[in-house]
């Protein structure tokens, strides 16, 4: 329960109703969902103004409504409180409901690919010890990070929580909003350049997570990569490495193997103890996240059995790498929740390492949000298709035409103009045996394509 007071004194705002003492059940963004005596924050956007939609929130049971500008009227009984932004103080009133669970440990994740997966790897295994907060799904953003962290209660004693961004300041501000005990940064990859301009501004970006840490936080760092190592060389705190192949760090994997379409083995280390994991689902890369996961795990005090069962009851989420039988005989790798140049190059060799006798199809949707790098990146997908031995590609979007180029024509590709052709195209080449990867970003709405082939 909010009480109107704590409400007052975080976002600083203004009240311009006449209710003086009220409690909040809780806080919601959406008019549509709105909950009984819920608070009702009402967010802009470029599609949208929370401000249309402020009586039919009054009306459906809210109790009260945070706005940044006055209302034509207010409803007798009903709260208003205005303030300069409202995105800015969902955020602020996150932080001091967060800063009153004093005892509860925060990790947070950020990275260019595996945050979610890494997420929920590290969830399973401090469930086993803890009550756990996460973020459901990727609520990673300045409206998703704030309304998970209001959901804080007396019993959870940790909390694991993702930080997803676009342009430079993002994950600072979700940093000061969620104050982080550990931070994790998976990996520095080509994603969002449109606005980070390339490798060094996503270094830069991600890097924002941990530029306040002190010698009271930790720092999970990813020694495979030379981005984090720079960015964990900058900071002063305690730091827990791991990695494959690399035995002075403090959790580190080795023989690793797959087991056709159910898991991934190999041997983790754990701070000298040796233990055999299997994790379930495809993609060697998961391996790395795993071992992230359990460094965040380690700096929540759990041991290295516990990092063993909890890793093994890890079950993946949809869209990522999820294997699909069709009612065709085709095989469909299901990647589609997003996609960037190192996620895209993951998925291919998954799909090429996996099709057995049969041949490798790729349907492959644009790498949005690339800037000036986008027809340089689609044509260098197109490339790695052709070396990577993909038997036949389909494309869609803006862009697909330049990973056709990259194949120089020495690999048959078609550029669809819609879903639905995707999909023709697809179960008019396959044969029973076929295995196909189906990816592209979030925009892209990939899974259509796979609707349709299940509509067949």
């Amino acid at each position: 329960m909010l009480e109107l007071s704590l409400v007052l004194s975080s976002l600083n705002g203004i009240l311009i109703s006449k209710v003086e003492e009220a409690t909040f059940s809780g806080v919601s963004t959406d008019s549509r969902r709105i909950r009984q005596d819920e608070l009702f924050f009402a967010l802009s956007g470029s599609n949208f103004d929370g401000h249309d939609f402020v009586m039919d929130a009054l009306d459906k049971g809210a109790k009260g409504a945070v706005i940044e500008r006055p209302l034509f009227s207010t409803p007798n009984g009903k709260i208003l409180i205005k303030v300069p932004s409202t995105l800015r103080s969902l955020g602020d009133l996150a932080s001091t409901w967060r800063k009153r669970f004093k005892n509860l440990k925060l990790a947070a994740i950020t990275g260019s690919n595996g945050k979610t997966t890494t997420k929920e790897m590290a969830s399973s295994i401090l469930s086993l010890r803890f009550s756990v907060l996460k973020n459901s799904g990727n609520l990673n953003n300045l409206i998703g990070l704030p309304l998970t962290l209001l959901k804080l209660r007396e019993d959870h004693d940790a909390a694991v929580v993702e930080l997803g961004t676009n342009d430079f300041g993002e994950i600072r501000r979700l940093s000061e909003i969620s104050l982080p005990d550990i931070g994790a940064i998976t990996n520095i990859g080509r994603a969002h350049l449109e606005k980070l301009g390339g490798i060094e501004g996503v270094s830069k970006a991600k890097g924002e997570l941990v530029e306040g840490f002190t010698e009271h936080n930790t720092f999970i760092m990813n020694m495979n990569d030379s981005w984090v190592q720079k960015i964990g060389e900058t900071i002063k705190c305690h730091k827990i490495t791991f990695g494959i192949n690399t035995p002075k760090t403090h959790i580190s994997a080795k023989d690793i193997e797959t087991v056709e379409f159910s898991s991934v083995r190999f041997k983790i280390t754990v701070e000298g103890e040796e233990l055999p994991i299997r994790i379930r689902g495809i993609g060697l890369h998961n391996v790395m996240n795993a071992l992230c996961a359990s460094g965040i795990a380690l700096a929540f005090g759990c041991n290295a059995d516990e990092i063993q069962a909890g890793l093994e009851r890890f079950i993946p989420a949809y869209m990522r790498l999820e294997v699909m039988d069709t009612p065709l005989g085709l095989r469909i790798i299901n990647d589609t929740y997003n996609s960037n140049p190192e996620s895209m190059r993951s998925g291919v060799e998954e799909l090429v390492r996996l099709k057995g006798s049969g041949r490798a199809i790729a349907v492959l949707g644009d790498m949005l949000e690339l800037g000036t790098a986008s027809e340089t990146e689609h044509r260098s997908l197109g490339e790695f298709l052709l070396v990577s031995k993909v038997d036949f590609v389909i494309t869609f979007g803006k862009y697909g035409k330049h990973t056709l180029e990259g194949l120089g024509g020495r690999v048959r590709g078609i550029l669809a103009e819609t879903h639905e052709e995707a999909a023709v195209v697809l179960t008019s080449f396959a044969k029973e045996g076929d295995l196909a990867l189906i990816k592209g970003s979030r925009g892209m709405q990939m899974e259509n394509v796979i609707k349709r082939l299940f509509k067949e």
